[in-house]
């Protein structure tokens, strides 16, 4: 948590309150959370904080790269502290994100982007599906039909 401070306070951001509570609530989570999930965790603390406030720091913190955003096609987008590489398997129906400890720029990827000299800012790489929760839920659902 001190690092994410100190990369926040070396890119020239202050250390408010806020986004000391914002990435508090992001660090503490066992799962990527929503801006309403932030929020509420914020609001424990800081009841008058807005929502606006949240998505306001989020954002910057995302720009500054300090917070991975999960962009879930349907549904929230959901946050998560930026620990390096952010590759998932992705729930669709209830939103949950497993982190894969491997990473798909290695191999047949890399060799493509050296050979064609391509400079890699960012990747971010993601599987959709169903976990097994929501996965049985459906097919528990369709066969009482």
């Amino acid at each position: 948590m001190v690092a994410f401070m100190e990369k926040l306070a070396a890119r020239g951001y202050k250390i408010t309150p806020q986004r000391r509570l914002i990435l508090e609530a992001l660090n503490d989570a066992d799962r990527h959370l929503s801006a309403d999930e932030v929020a509420a965790q914020v609001k424990k603390v800081e009841p008058g904080i807005s929502l606006a406030t949240i998505y306001r720091n989020l954002n910057m913190l995302v720009d500054i790269h300090l917070v991975s955003r999960l962009d879930l096609h349907e549904g929230p987008v959901r946050y998560e502290l930026n620990r390096g590489h952010n590759h998932h398997l992705v729930c669709l129906g209830c939103g949950m994100a497993v982190k894969l400890d491997v990473c798909p720029m290695q191999g047949e990827v890399q060799r493509i982007i050296d050979k064609e000299g391509f400079q890699v800012d960012s990747h971010h790489f993601e599987i959709t599906g169903y976990c097994r929760d929501c996965k049985l839920r459906t097919t528990t659902i369709s066969h009482t039909d």
